[in-house]
């Protein structure tokens, strides 16, 4: 819809409300007249004033008609009329989103409440907030300006779940160009391109800095990316792409989101892919006016990239609140992991099978391997030959050993998750299974009604899995990276386990621990320690999730992470379990699923206790809570010697548990212990 069609369209939804008296108003009296008029034009009640004022003057028809276009044609008539406008509009673009949304969901419905959004920046952010308040988001605009005396703007603390803020670009180039002109600098031909790109870093960085140091700690925080120039300011021939207008605010989003990524709650909000996505020639003003002005029209298109930069928002916040992440892919082969059903091919040219959809799928799940997700296969076939065809099929391209798990034979699918689920330790919930046929699907969905599933059009699997937050995570720990390989030493140990007694199997581990306590976010495995709390289910004493601001606020209340790294003859794990303490308790206890019963928690409490009591507490307290799915910590308190005080609803203990003799502290002090709070 063109910006001339947009106009014509609200002009004939205005006639539809033009001040034609409804014929049931008629019969109304004065002050149900006025009653009905205000809600129709201005959506409200009356008030006392306004009701005053006009009762005087209805006398008669012709009165009536005075008013209603007195109320229609007023200040607050017109803003009214054009919000609701708005929001036909908005319910219309909704409705075309879903088929085919900028941010795919697998599975999840979207929250009721819209999370509270705090906005900064100049008048260039009122269309983003008007589409916001149309969409009934909870939003906020602060005027803010990006010069360097230009203040942050005070945010009350508390009333805002994230930030987003739009950086000024013309102010950014105002600074580092003559005379502070910062529209037509790059059309001089005496221009030094390589001086103007290190000298925008300079003042893009401080920037940034300045507006974090303005904002309350732990919020999360999202910087809109630059708009970027149309690339053919120098013509179909000319060069556009380097030494160019184009080429320099490529760089300053370069520079942008490699200076956030080392703030653990700032991060870079792209907006060009949402351009492209809907159509950079009926969004971006660039097209007609100039690219400093760096606003998107008020068209068809333009509204959608707002909704598209909102669902963003709500997204991101969704990924790092750990809010139902898909842990685990399951895939079908044939029709999914390649075309047709290679047991019955005559020939099999892997170029065939392979190309289109499927090769796209294979690198869609290469890349939520690359983000941690661990990915299995479960397939109703002959064993042998399928492992054959694989790799006839894929090559080096994409290889068996990338899955944690191959099942591969003729029981019904239900059996073979049920295996997986068993070596990975993952609850249904967090598993994705992807297959071709709906029967498939039906069945695995009734043997497990939380799991969700992905069939249909396979063209859009690569779309799904690589879009979808479910999928996605805020940062790679080097364990999350390392999970497949984690998983396969896991098996390994347990098949080690069968051939001897389990005393000289434990002790044939050679398990390792490395404790260690973070006083704060500085520490280098914060990151790490938060993904492993917000992202445990089984052994997590209280199911407890928090958010970076929460964990921020109880650390600086007296609070300390106590970690656990672990490493053993197959595979170093990394850190694997945390206990929260403060003062003489033990808030909460979690331990990865994927090291299980070998007597990690029993040191890890130790080395708690001792932490404890080396502060001057005698005594200890351990809380627990079920949260349905953590029956693997029930019995964890009981079993080193808690008793349960029923009033107070704590667990109480006074004795430091013995730890296992086979697990060896190393890299530690006299207490086994290793403090540290990095600097950044």
């Amino acid at each position: 819809m063109s910006r001339r069609e947009q106009t014509s369209w609200w002009r004939r939804w205005r006639g539809r409300n033009e001040s034609t008296e409804d014929p049931a108003w008629a019969a109304l009296d004065d002050e149900a007249f006025l009653d009905a008029i205000y809600l129709k034009y201005l959506g409200r009640s009356t008030d006392p004033t306004g009701r005053d004022f006009y009762l005087r003057r209805l006398q008669s028809p012709q009165a009536r008609r005075h008013v209603m276009r007195t109320l229609q044609n007023s200040e607050e008539g017109r803003a009214y009329q054009e919000q609701q406008q708005r929001v036909a509009v908005l319910n219309a673009l909704e409705q075309q989103e879903q088929q085919f949304p900028p941010i795919p969901s697998i599975g999840i419905t979207p929250a009721a409440e819209q999370p509270r959004l705090a906005i900064l920046g100049t008048c260039l952010m009122e269309g983003l907030l008007r589409t916001a308040l149309a969409a009934h988001w909870p939003v906020r605009h602060y005027l803010m300006d990006s010069g360097p005396h230009d203040p942050v703007p005070p945010l009350p603390v508390g009333e805002q779940d994230a930030v987003l803020v739009q950086l000024t670009l013309r102010s950014l180039l105002s600074l580092v160009t003559d005379g502070g002109d910062g529209d037509l600098f790059h059309l001089r031909p005496d221009l030094d391109w390589n001086l103007l790109r290190e000298s925008t870093r300079r003042p893009l960085s401080a920037m940034v800095e300045r507006v974090l140091a303005g904002l309350p700690e732990g919020i999360p925080v999202f910087f809109l990316s630059f708009l970027e120039p149309a690339p053919q300011i120098n013509g179909i021939l000319g060069r556009n792409r380097q030494k160019s207008l184009y080429a320099l605010i490529r760089d300053l989003n370069d520079a942008l989101e490699e200076q956030l990524a080392s703030h653990h709650h700032a991060f870079y909000l792209e907006l060009n892919d949402l351009r492209l996505h809907y159509g950079d020639s009926t969004a971006y003003d660039g097209h007609v006016s100039h690219f400093t002005h760096g606003g998107l029209l008020s068209s068809r298109q333009g509204d959608l990239i707002h909704l598209g930069i909102l669902d963003k928002v709500r997204a991101a916040l969704r990924i790092l609140q750990g809010e139902r992440p898909v842990k685990l892919i399951i895939t079908d082969l044939d029709n999914t992991l390649w075309k047709g059903v290679l047991a019955e091919a005559d020939e099999i040219i892997p170029l065939e099978v392979t190309e289109g959809w499927p090769l796209g799928y294979a690198e869609a799940l290469l890349a939520c391997k690359a983000r941690g997700l661990l990915l299995a296969i479960c397939s109703k076939n002959d064993a042998a030959s399928t492992r054959e065809n694989f790799v006839r099929v894929w090559g080096r391209r994409l290889r068996l050993e990338d899955f944690c798990s191959v099942q591969i034979g003729w029981e019904p699918k239900p059996a073979g998750i049920a295996r997986i689920l068993a070596e990975t330790n993952i609850l249904p919930e967090h598993v994705l299974f992807i297959d071709d046929n709906p029967l498939e699907i039906a069945e695995v969905s009734h043997a497990y009604p939380a799991m969700r599933t992905l069939s249909g059009d396979p063209e859009r699997w690569r779309y799904t899995l690589l879009y979808a937050a479910e999928t996605q995570v805020a940062e790679v720990s080097e364990e999350s990276a390392r999970r497949t390989e984690l998983i396969q030493a896991k098996k390994a140990r347990e098949e080690a386990a069968g051939s001897q007694d389990r005393d000289a199997w434990l002790a044939s581990l050679q398990l390792a621990l490395r404790m260690e306590v973070m006083a704060d976010a500085a520490h280098p495995r914060y990151a790490r320690a938060l993904e492993l709390l917000n992202k445990t289910n089984q052994f997590n004493t209280t199911g407890q999730r928090w958010s970076g601001a929460e964990m921020q606020d109880w650390l600086a209340s007296g609070g300390a992470l106590l970690a656990a790294s672990a490493e053993d003859r197959f595979a170093p794990h990394g850190l694997i379990a945390l206990a929260l303490l403060r003062n003489n308790a033990i808030e909460q206890v979690v331990l990865s699923c994927r090291i299980f019963g070998l007597g990690i928690e029993t040191a890890l409490l130790a080395a708690a206790v001792r932490q404890i009591q080396a502060a001057g507490h005698p005594a200890y307290l351990g809380y627990y809570t079920s949260t349905g799915r953590n029956d693997a910590c029930r019995d964890f308190w009981s079993k080193h010697g808690c008793t349960w005080d029923a009033e107070a609803q704590v667990w109480r203990g006074d004795v430091v548990p013995v730890s296992p003799a086979w697990i060896h502290l190393n890299g530690s002090k006299s207490d086994g212990l290793h403090h540290a709070s990095a600097q950044k």
